[in-house]
């Protein structure tokens, strides 16, 4: 069937504190082939982009330490406003939670994804048990998943047909809109 071909999801994740790069490459290998276009903040589909890979954390970390606060708030401003129009532009999302790390901008994102009631797929590390409590008043916790494999394989399910899309979150675009 191939339901969301051409839709656009984002991968909203923890990336100063963890290591976020991994489950997002996992994410673009498994539903690249489906022809759905990831929005990954390791790979900003803008054209003037501001880049967030290792070596831009580490940069970040040395102005930190050097107390060379107007310069992180200079790059964090057009950091956040990239990342935040990311999630005004999919369709859906993928939401890692690792609940003992603080990601203060993930936060901001799933806020700002449920607002907009955008279908949003969470998969916790450790399990859907460990989800945050306050996560679990967000949205409906049918959407939070123990693993990646559990949300991808969802994905994939109703992108083939086998699920039906049950939320009123999903406004999908007729195929030759997108």
């Amino acid at each position: 069937m191939n339901l969301l071909k051409n839709t656009k999801v984002y991968t909203v994740g923890a990336m100063q504190y963890a290591n976020g790069q991994n489950w997002r490459e996992k994410v673009r290998a498994e539903l690249s082939p489906l022809n759905i276009k990831i929005f990954d903040p390791y790979h900003k589909p803008f054209v003037s982009e501001i880049r967030e890979d290792e070596a831009a954390r580490l940069q970040l970390l040395t102005w930190m330490n050097n107390e060379e606060y107007d310069k992180v708030a200079e790059q964090m401003r057009q950091v956040r406003s990239d990342d935040l129009r990311c999630t005004d532009l999919v369709d859906f999302a993928i939401v890692q939670i690792i609940p003992k790390v603080a990601s203060w901008g993930s936060a901001e994102e799933l806020t700002t994804l449920v607002r907009a009631k955008k279908p949003i797929f969470i998969f916790v590390e450790g399990g859907k048990k460990l989800t945050p409590v306050w996560v679990m008043g967000m949205l409906p916790h049918k959407y939070i998943y123990n693993s990646l494999d559990e949300a991808l394989t969802m994905i994939k399910k109703i992108n083939s047909g086998e699920v039906k899309i049950d939320s009123t979150r999903w406004r999908l675009l007729k195929e030759e809109y997108r």
